[in-house]
């Protein structure tokens, strides 16, 4: 794919993130419910193995501590407020989570499968966030975990017998996931390339990489949606059916390009810029009056009546014609471009290589 297409300013694709969050965290927000169910369930289970003992106080702490840090994934799954740093915040209270279970498992003398069988439902909600989880994110928070329940090991006094099952358990299913992890993030990558090439095919037209009609009007309409505050111009090359008929199609598509570098250059990063066919082209200016429109537009012409384009042994110049206008006296996209097109036919009339408005 043409590198200039790939890194066009006027292609909008959503982000990496969103693009498998919407595909992914829909149902990893019903797994955290049951994760947040299981965890206030266990308290019936905690009550039974530690109730009237010295260490019920403890472990009744441990438990809570616990649900809050599972309400916290809740929360952060579904919680806009988390959107930039999503996995992020659900990979650290979920690690938190299940740092405050070990401890409880550990400190309070359970039984060290039970680290265990908490540690595997840890596991599959890593492997659930799939493309989203990074490999230097999976790697942290595992050798956070593993280190965690070592320390804790040692610190509680732990037999070696202990200590070897954990080991020969957690290390190979830690490496296993590792692998997970990171073919799910090598196949999202993929996955997102692949949708964002067709999203260029579809949106950009080959010749000019500008955006083609199609995309340049459902962007405008959104833009028109929410502000109708924007400027219009459309414009076309004067005599481009001369530039064909007497140089060839092949002399036509370098001028196309040429116009359709400078409009790039000369243009800014919010406005949209489209092919809307054969020789024509239009922009839409965002919070831009009409004034400075038609200086931008005017600039525009200057630099194009300037250039010289290379065609064998010929040097080729060019003019275009425009048409602005705003967009605050009306009620639609289409009327504002039936106006520019007007305003753009004025421009012809009175000798071309002008703008009119």
């Amino acid at each position: 794919m043409n590198q200039d297409i790939n890194h066009n300013r006027l292609v909008n694709f959503e982000s990496y993130e969103a693009f498998h969050g919407k595909r992914i965290l829909k149902t990893f927000l019903i797994f955290s419910y049951l994760g947040l169910l299981l965890a206030t369930l266990y308290l019936l289970f905690d009550y039974k193995i530690y109730g009237g003992t010295q260490y019920w106080s403890g472990v009744l702490a441990v438990r809570l501590v616990a649900i809050f840090f599972a309400v916290m994934v809740v929360v952060a799954v579904a919680h806009s407020f988390f959107e930039r740093y999503r996995v992020e915040a659900i990979t650290f209270f979920g690690t938190l989570g299940y740092s405050a279970l070990t401890y409880g498992y550990i400190a309070f003398n359970n039984d060290i499968h039970f680290v265990g069988y908490n540690w595997v439902y840890y596991l599959v909600a890593t492997i659930m966030i799939g493309p989203l989880i990074t490999k230097k994110i999976y790697i942290i928070m595992e050798s956070y975990q593993i280190l965690l329940v070592l320390v804790l090991f040692a610190l509680f006094h732990k037999s070696e017998e202990e200590i070897f099952i954990y080991i020969i358990f957690s290390v190979p299913l830690a490496i296993y996931v590792f692998a997970v992890v990171a073919l799910n993030r090598k196949n999202g990558e993929e996955a997102y390339e692949n949708a964002y090439q067709m999203h260029i095919v579809s949106s950009i037209d080959v010749l000019s990489n500008l955006l083609n009609r199609r995309s340049w009007y459902d962007t405008s309409r959104r833009i028109f949606a929410h502000n109708k505050g924007f400027s219009f111009i459309m414009l076309d090359i004067d005599h481009f059916k001369k530039v064909n008929d007497t140089y060839g199609h092949d002399a036509g598509d370098i001028v196309i390009k040429m116009v359709a570098d400078t409009l790039m250059q000369e243009t800014r990063e919010k406005d949209v810029v489209g092919r809307l066919g054969g020789e024509e082209f239009g922009i839409v200016l965002p919070q831009t009056s009409l004034e400075e429109a038609v200086e931008i537009g005017e600039r525009i012409r200057k630099v194009i009546e300037a250039k010289s384009v290379q065609y064998a042994d010929l040097n080729l110049n060019v003019t275009i014609s425009l048409g602005a206008t705003h967009s605050e006296s009306y009620d639609d996209l289409e009327t504002i471009v039936k106006i520019g097109d007007t305003n753009l036919y004025k421009s012809k009339q009175n000798g071309r290589n002008r703008i009119s408005f």
